[in-house]
């Protein structure tokens, strides 16, 4: 079944409006709030080869559960980004990792340490339940 132009023209539309209303809300400036964009070419450097712990969200722009986390992981991040990683990674156009790590499902939260899968926590969770995750990990 092909997918009337229009349609997607006005699917797309609402999706911007929405996206620009959460990010209203939760701005995010990259790197201040202790979240780092990562891809394909730099994921090996700036998360498996990182000094301290990371821990990555793996997600999509079109996936409602991962826009709702995208908060919850800035406010987490933002209160240990002195002692791990936080990494955000779009599956879209970096598919190479993705398939790599075997994320299957997003929203999926994987921790590193020393370059390995420690952990992970697939799907929408609460603040608490993503700090449970990682402070085993976090050093200091």
């Amino acid at each position: 079944m092909d997918e009337d132009p229009e349609v997607r023209r006005i699917m797309d539309e609402k999706m911007k409006a929405f996206l620009d209303r959460r990010l209203a809300e939760d701005p995010r400036d990259d790197e201040p709030n202790g979240v780092i964009d990562v891809s394909d070419s730099d994921f090996a450097e700036r998360i498996l080869r990182a000094s301290v712990p990371a821990v990555v969200d793996f997600w999509a722009s079109w996936c409602g559960p991962c826009i709702d986390m995208e908060p919850v992981f800035l406010r987490v991040a933002a209160r240990h980004k002195e002692k791990m990683v936080f990494g955000r990674l779009n599956v879209d156009a970096n598919r190479a990792t993705a398939m790599a790590h075997f994320v299957r499902s997003i929203p999926t939260m994987v921790i590193f340490q020393d370059g390995e899968e420690k952990g992970r926590v697939v799907g929408r969770v609460s603040e608490q339940e993503l700090e449970t995750a990682i402070m085993p990990y976090i050093s200091g």
